[in-house]
């Protein structure tokens, strides 16, 4: 099985199932003779030697959802969940960043941007909206209608759509999509977007670069609205981005993307950014505005897939802020975090020492994190405040929410 890598109109490669050695990427010659093409990935340099399984597939099975999201459309669409190429055959029209993966039959169009028009978008009225958040739980929302060919990471159930004048559309023949749309679970984590838009709020209350968010209520289903950073809108035009995540720049399985699994740590993270990003002193203090932000929310579930790079005008910097919730305070979830701090997991034993060992595995000063924290502990006041009038969400959840930040400081 062989199938065509596209990075915007460029075929860039090739992956291809081979007898004896497993899947490999292979960047296409022309593209390795334009001067202009750049790597897929970090990890992915340019080079004209095949790249074997073990080094590509972390990038391509990165573009893919991920545990019971991909069971559940490999279920759905009678494809093996281990089957990486099969399932980007499927979904790889439309994947995070530039990435298109098309066999040889696909007339997919391969561009960066993209007209707002009736042959690239399809209007949703509500009513089919509400139908597809109705049947979720029979039809994985990526496939929530056959015209449907994308890929969104991540292991919860999630729909990607164009919103154009204020209405929603569907994305026609690998045309990219503006928002993602993540409705609420149920059970015990049923408050998870409201979680989630809480969480945003507060991060651009405190300073924090986060796309635009929104709360919706269709099918009677809270639905947590995300406006995606690799998409810009431009007169009528869309156009798309290129991004990566770092389990997909450092070469790391989806898989592993928990720092106790063999995924990367906070120094892994902030040392590529000092390797790669163009200013990487002001792209490595961002990340550091994060991490301690996601640690003041309580949100233990901040791994290596949520920390992602941005390829914009030529500048390599980290993306904006995103998949940020309060998970401690849900008393199912573990309060174990996903990348250790100082010499612990635990967040409740996170201690000052443990951010001075932080400090000096970066190789900074720990004047640097105490700093931070001194802006956020001047902030979170007036973020909360901010949030009083906001009729969509519970109070409940906020003063939930509240008493896991005054506990930082």
């Amino acid at each position: 099985m062989k199938l065509n890598v596209f990075f915007g109109n460029k075929k860039a490669g090739s992956l291809e199932s081979t007898e004896n050695r497993g899947v490999i990427f292979v960047y296409d010659e022309n593209y390795l003779n334009d001067k202009n093409s750049v790597p897929l990935s970090a990890s992915l340099p340019l080079q004209r030697e095949e790249f074997p399984q073990k080094q590509c597939i972390p990038f391509f099975s990165g573009l893919l959802p991920e545990e019971d999201s991909r069971k559940k459309i490999s279920d759905y669409l009678h494809i093996s969940e281990t089957s990486t190429l099969k399932l980007l055959e499927a979904l790889g029209g439309e994947c995070a960043g530039l990435i298109s993966i098309l066999n040889e039959e696909d007339s997919f169009s391969k561009e960066t941007s993209y007209k707002l028009d009736s042959n690239n978008y399809e209007l949703l009225d509500g009513n089919r909206l509400s139908e597809f958040i109705e049947k979720m739980n029979t039809r994985p929302l990526i496939k929530a209608d056959d015209k449907l060919r994308l890929s969104l990471a991540g292991a919860q159930e999630k729909l990607a759509l164009a919103k154009i004048n204020g209405e929603w559309y569907l994305p026609l023949n690998g045309a990219p999509s503006t928002h993602i749309l993540k409705p609420a679970r149920t059970g015990s984590l049923s408050s998870l977007a409201q979680n989630e838009y809480i969480c945003m709020k507060l991060a651009k209350s405190f300073g924090l670069p986060v796309p635009e968010v929104d709360l919706l209520k269709i099918a009677g289903k809270d639905i947590f609205v995300v406006e995606r950073y690799d998409r810009i809108k431009e007169a009528d035009l869309i156009q798309r981005l290129h991004q990566e995540d770092f389990c997909q720049a450092l070469g790391i399985m989806s898989t592993s993307k928990y720092q106790n699994d063999g995924g990367p740590g906070i120094a892994d993270i902030f040392n590529t950014i000092l390797k790669v990003c163009t200013v990487p002193a002001l792209e490595s203090q961002k990340f550091l505005r994060y991490v301690l932000f996601n640690y003041v929310m309580g949100n233990c579930d901040s791994h290596g897939k949520n920390y992602s790079l941005v390829y914009k005008n030529n500048r390599v910097e980290l993306s904006p802020l995103y998949d940020v919730v309060s998970t401690i305070i849900y008393s199912g979830l573990t309060e174990k975090l996903s990348m250790k701090i100082g010499k612990h997991y635990e967040i409740q034993k996170v201690t000052q020492e443990d951010f001075f060992l932080l400090a000096e595995s970066l190789n900074i000063k720990y004047s640097v994190l105490s700093k931070i924290f001194d802006d956020f502990a001047k902030k979170y006041t007036t973020a909360f405040e901010e949030l009083k009038d906001d009729e969509k969400i519970s109070r409940d959840i906020v003063n939930s929410i509240l008493q896991v930040v005054k506990s930082r400081f």
